[in-house]
């Protein structure tokens, strides 16, 4: 496995559920998640280029919580919007110091940037319309949680199936 989650599909079903084994070791039996210290001398970056709630807040959240820094990168007031690539935004971040990038952006360049800049890790919170591998490995955790496996479960999903990047993430073409 590689440092990346750029999409679901990279990941084994054996990766699958270590990820998923591993990330329940950080919620309490109350439903509240367990805060560590863990990673004290990483940056995270956020780069929302798309509005986002849920998926940003969860991301800052998560860093904090295991001990990193967060710089909720913002958008609109930075030299994107002057015309600066995404390439060169994340590459200046990159020499500033920061080890994680959490990009969602609605043209698929993740891969790209992975490429790129292999010093730095990346995780996909959502590229155009097609990848979005943290919620499907939520949905799959949910199911889980509930089911005990994901194995020969009858599972409907409902919704804009045709621009959903969460279906996309969720329904393994192998």
């Amino acid at each position: 496995m590689s440092n990346n989650l750029l999409s679901i599909s990279d990941l084994t079903k054996k990766e699958t559920l270590d990820l998923i084994e591993f990330a329940s070791n950080f919620k309490n039996e109350d439903g509240s998640f367990r805060k560590e210290d863990l990673f004290p001398d990483k940056t995270v970056a956020n780069i929302f280029c798309e509005p986002s709630t849920r998926t940003k807040s969860s991301f800052e959240i998560a860093a904090r919580n295991l001990g990193c820094s967060v710089i909720d990168f913002d958008v609109a007031n930075s030299s994107i919007e002057k015309g600066e690539s995404i390439f060169e935004t994340v590459d200046a971040l990159s020499l500033m110091g920061v080890d994680l990038c959490v990009l969602r952006h609605p043209k698929s360049v993740i891969r790209d940037l992975a490429e790129y800049l292999p010093e730095m890790t990346f995780i996909n919170a959502g590229e155009g319309s097609i990848s979005h591998p943290t919620q499907g490995l939520l949905d799959l955790m949910t199911i889980i949680q509930h089911k005990e496996t994901i194995d020969n479960q009858n599972i409907v999903i409902v919704g804009d199936l045709d621009h959903s990047r969460v279906t996309s993430s969720f329904v393994r073409n192998k």
